[in-house]
C-alpha cells in the first residue's frame, strides 16, 4: 500500500500545499492539454507506476476495456507514478479538471467515510471479491459520500478493496502473534495503527524514505503489507519472516473523473464508461485473490519464513475495538456520531450481503 501517512487530520503545512496545488491545477487546466475537447486522450492522474499490483490489477485494464467499448473514441494518457502531480494532490487536479481522472486515495480529509475498508477483522483475503462489491456498492449509495463528491465536482468511476494487511518482520525469529507483541511496526493512516497496537505491537508511524532506513537499522521490527502489495515496494528486500492470516483490514483504491468531463461525453460513452468501471470493481479483486497464493509460494522461494496465525479470541475483541476507536477519533474531527456509526453499520450490512458472512 502507498508508503505515505494517510492521517485524518489537515495540518497547517498541508493546507498550504493545498492551496497552492489548487492554483497549480487550474493553470494546467487552463492550459487545455487534459482531455477536454472532443477527441482528446482523457488524461489519467496515478501515484503508482505501471508495474505495480494494484495499478495492473485495477487501472490499466480498465483503461483497455473502455477503449475497446467505445470502438477508440474514448482514449487514456495514463500519467503514472505521479507525472501529473504529486499523489496528495490528484484529487484536486481531478476536481479543477487538470486530470479527466485519477486515484483519490489521499482524500481522507475530504472523505474519511471512504476508509471503512480499513477496519480489521471484518473480511479475510478469501472473500476480497465480496468485499469489493460491498465496497462500491457502499460508495454508490452513501449519502455523505455522495454529497462530498458532487462538492468536488467529482463522479466515482470504480472503487475496491486490497486484501488485507499482514505482518511482515526483520527478523526471523518472529514466528507467531506471541512473538508480534512488543514489536515497533511501521503503520500510517487513521485506522491501520489503532490495528497494529490491538496485536500488543507498537505503532509507528514514518514516511516511506525514514521507514525504509529505520528498518534497515532495526530501529523498527516490522511493517504492515498486503500480500499482493508487498514485492511491490523496497523493504521486500530485508523482509526475513511474515505472519499472515491477522486480517488487519483491506485498502480502498478509488477512481474518480471530473464530473464535467464525464458531461462532455456522449452517453453511450459514458455507459461504457459505467460498464467498464463495474466491471473493474470485480476483476480488479479477482486478480488481487488469485495473486495470494502465488506470492506467499514466491516469498518461501526467496527465502522468507510464513507463518499463519491461528485463532486467537482475544485478538479478536482487541480488533473488534478499534472500530470504536476509530469512530471516536471521526467525532473528534467534528464529524456526528449518527453518521459515522451508520456508515459503519451500512458497511457491515453490505459485506454480509455480498461475502454471505
Amino acid at each position: 500500500m502507498p508508503a505515505r501517512g494517510e492521517g485524518s487530520r489537515m495540518q497547517p503545512v498541508r493546507r498550504i500545499r493545498s492551496l497552492a496545488a489548487a492554483v497549480c491545477c487550474l493553470v494546467l487546466a487552463a492550459c487545455g492539454t487534459t482531455g477536454t475537447e472532443p477527441g482528446d486522450d482523457l488524461a489519467v492522474a496515478d501515484l503508482y507506476p505501471p508495474a505495480h499490483s494494484i495499478s495492473q490489477a485495477g487501472i490499466q485494464p480498465f483503461m483497455k476495456e473502455v477503449e475497446k467499448g467505445s470502438e477508440g473514441r474514448v482514449g487514456f494518457d495514463y500519467r503514472s507514478s505521479e507525472q501529473l502531480v504529486s499523489a496528495e494532490d490528484n484529487h484536486w487536479a481531478v476536481k479543477s479538471g487538470a486530470a479527466s481522472l485519477g486515484n483519490i486515495l489521499y482524500m481522507d480529509s475530504q472523505l474519511p467515510l471512504l476508509y471503512v475498508p480499513q477496519l480489521p477483522g471484518l473480511f479475510e483475503d478469501r472473500d476480497v471479491v465480496g468485499a469489493s462489491k460491498a465496497f462500491w456498492e457502499y460508495v454508490r449509495t452513501n449519502r455523505q459520500l455522495q454529497a462530498t463528491f458532487k462538492e468536488w465536482n467529482m463522479r466515482p468511476l470504480f472503487c475496491f478493496t486490497t486484501t488485507n494487511y499482514q505482518l511482515q518482520f526483520s527478523d526471523r525469529s518472529v514466528d507467531s502473534l506471541d512473538k508480534v507483541k512488543g514489536k515497533q511496526i511501521r503503520a500510517a493512516g487513521s485506522i491501520l495503527p489503532h490495528s497494529i497496537e490491538a496485536t500488543g505491537a507498537v505503532s509507528t508511524d514514518l514516511n516511506a524514505s525514514e521507514a525504509y532506513d529505520a528498518f534497515n537499522r532495526g530501529v523498527v521490527d516490522g511493517l504492515s503489507l498486503s500480500v499482493t502489495s508487498m514485492r511491490d515496494y523496497s523493504f521486500y528486500e530485508l523482509i526475513k519472516s511474515a505472519v499472515i492470516g491477522v486480517d488487519l483490514g483491506g485498502f480502498p483504491v478509488c477512481y474518480g473523473m471530473n464530473l464535467d468531463h464525464w458531461k462532455s461525453l456522449g452517453p453511450e460513452d459514458r455507459k461504457v464508461l459505467e460498464k467498464a468501471g463495474d466491471r473493474a470493481v470485480e476483476t480488479s479483486a479477482r486478480r488481487l485473490h488469485g495473486q495470494v497464493e502465488s506470492e506467499i509460494k514466491q516469498w518461501r522461494r526467496d527465502g522468507i519464513d510464513v507463518h499463519t496465525a491461528g485463532r486467537d479470541p482475544e485478538l479478536e475483541k482487541n480488533l473488534a475495538a478499534v472500530e470504536g476507536d476509530w469512530v471516536d477519533q471521526l467525532v473528534g474531527d467534528g464529524m456526528e456520531r449518527k453518521t459515522v456509526e451508520g456508515a459503519v453499520a451500512q458497511w457491515k450490512r453490505l459485506l454480509a450481503k455480498h461475502t454471505g458472512k
